[in-house]
């Protein structure tokens, strides 16, 4: 089986890793995938080209996918994709992003080649008008939460036989607690008994950064060792963060140590106790909520979005209702009980592992191509 995935963004961002770790566990289950992003001018560092040639793959970079519409450019591509499907022939054609859809979209059908499409909004597509034609293209659309697929249902009326969950998917190797990798503690100045509470976002204003300084401010109040570690960074990280903390006299419990990544981001999640997320971002997936999962962190999420599906509450973490109080006494059960801290740490390795692995995902996208494919073959509908 030879499947074509086409990323139309040069930017190491957002689902780009999903996308070409999903390429890459295909091939570890003998698909025979490629990957094709953007090529970027001579001398301009290419993150994801880079990740990709370290990771064991050549992307193809013969085409310019934008990743906005352009008349002109569109046109020329899906021309240039065409040529190269006639001289490689590809049973499937796998789209990540809209544009890259909508250069494959004539080609793919003027060669009889079923579209996938992936979504990575996890409440659902956000520009129905935009995006109908691309939906009703597609042999399949894989949504990442049951959130996202009522929405589509509802939206588009897509035969819901061609909407199928596949939740987001992390590297339970690389995000593995038992690895020696960077102390995240020792580098920010924590004790090692402390009770550390970590979220990763932007630094914006819609993030309820002041629910989460609010319920620091309380477990401090109520003589609890605890500190925050904020990863992230953002054009209002002054305002958002750093000036809130100030005004709370927090400046010697919580920590930024900005935006971090490779081995010492796995180091900083290791240094959590427990993983906050208050307000999904441009990662409608939520997959740094995973991510502190598979590191056997306890998740602690608001009900909003798509989270409420990646937690089991009371098991692997709690789902509160988004407000500060209701923060802190997750918090404080769990700041009191750190036998029931590893406990809830252990079911959220275990969970990340049945569940979010890359190798679960690519054999449900695995099987969901044979259906395809089948279907094809034997004439019914996608």
């Amino acid at each position: 089986m030879r499947v074509l995935h086409l990323f139309s963004n040069a930017k190491w961002t957002g689902p780009a890793e999903p996308a070409l770790n999903l390429c890459l566990s295909l091939r570890k289950l003998g698909v025979d995938a490629d990957f094709a992003c953007p090529p970027l001018p001579e001398g301009v560092p290419h993150t994801m080209v880079e990740t990709a040639r370290d990771r064991g793959i050549e992307p193809i970079l013969r085409f310019r996918m934008g990743k906005h519409r352009h008349p002109l450019r569109n046109l020329l591509d899906s021309m240039a994709l065409g040529r190269y499907l006639q001289a490689n022939r590809y049973d499937l054609l796998h789209c990540h992003l809209d544009n890259d859809h909508r250069i494959a979209r004539w080609p793919a059908q003027s060669l009889g080649i079923p579209i996938i499409r992936s979504s990575y909004e996890g409440e659902g597509f956000r520009s129905p008008k935009r995006q109908r034609r691309l939906v009703f293209s597609a042999a399949r659309i894989l949504e990442p939460s049951q959130v996202a697929l009522a929405h589509d249902l509802e939206t588009f009326g897509y035969p819901e036989r061609s909407m199928q969950v596949v939740p987001g998917a992390v590297d339970v190797e690389r995000f593995d607690p038992a690895r020696e990798v960077p102390d995240g503690r020792r580098w920010l100045g924590i004790p090692p008994d402390a009770f550390v509470i970590g979220i990763v976002a932007r630094m914006q204003t819609h993030r309820r950064y002041e629910d989460f300084f609010r319920a620091i401010r309380m477990l401090v109040d109520a003589g609890k060792n605890a500190h925050a570690i904020v990863v992230g960074r953002g054009t209002n990280q002054e305002t958002v963060g750093k000036q809130p903390v100030r005004e709370l006299n927090l400046t010697d419990r919580v920590h930024f140590p900005g935006y971090v990544s490779g081995e010492n981001y796995v180091g900083m999640l290791k240094a959590f106790s427990v993983k906050v997320f208050l307000v999904p971002g441009s990662d409608g997936t939520c997959r740094a909520v995973r991510e502190a999962m598979a590191m056997g962190k306890p998740a602690i999420v608001a009900n909003r979005g798509m989270l409420r599906e990646i937690v089991d509450d009371g098991v692997n973490g709690f789902v509160y209702d988004g407000g500060p109080d209701s923060l802190y006494a997750c918090l404080s059960s769990l700041c009191d009980d750190r036998a029931k801290e590893r406990e809830m740490g252990r079911a959220a390795r275990k969970c990340a592992i049945d569940r979010y692995s890359l190798d679960v995902q690519a054999r449900q996208v695995l099987d969901i191509y044979e259906t395809v494919l089948s279907e094809r073959q034997t004439g019914l509908p996608g």
